[in-house]
């Protein structure tokens, strides 16, 4: 009966060890394709990350021509504000040395 016990544990153990060897080489294949898979897939995260840097940094050199640009039209603005208000203080002078004639020569 011991034989039959002994025998049935060996085949057992045979089997179990082998499928574990098996096991083993599946799963070292699995992780290597899955290590070459998470590779690449950094690779092209980093190509599209340079190529964000990129977009970025013209974005920015159009920003900073965009600003200039608004900078100079409110130099302008401001120039034509200041004339425009010259302008107008010119008129109510002029208005008021009227309505001041109109009141002298009406008395």
């Amino acid at each position: 009966m011991w034989e039959y016990v002994l025998g049935g544990a060996t085949l057992f153990g045979l089997i179990v060890g082998l499928f574990s060897v098996y096991n083993g080489r599946a799963t070292r294949r699995l992780l290597a394709e899955e290590e070459r898979m998470t590779r690449e897939l950094l690779v092209k995260m980093d190509e599209r990350l340079a190529k964000m840097d990129e977009r970025l940094a013209r974005t920015d050199e159009l920003l900073a021509k965009m600003d200039e640009r608004l900078a100079k039209m409110d130099e302008r603005f401001e120039i034509i504000l200041r004339q425009s208000s010259e302008e107008h203080r010119r008129i109510l002078e002029a208005i008021r040395e009227l309505a001041s004639r109109s009141r002298s020569s009406g008395s």
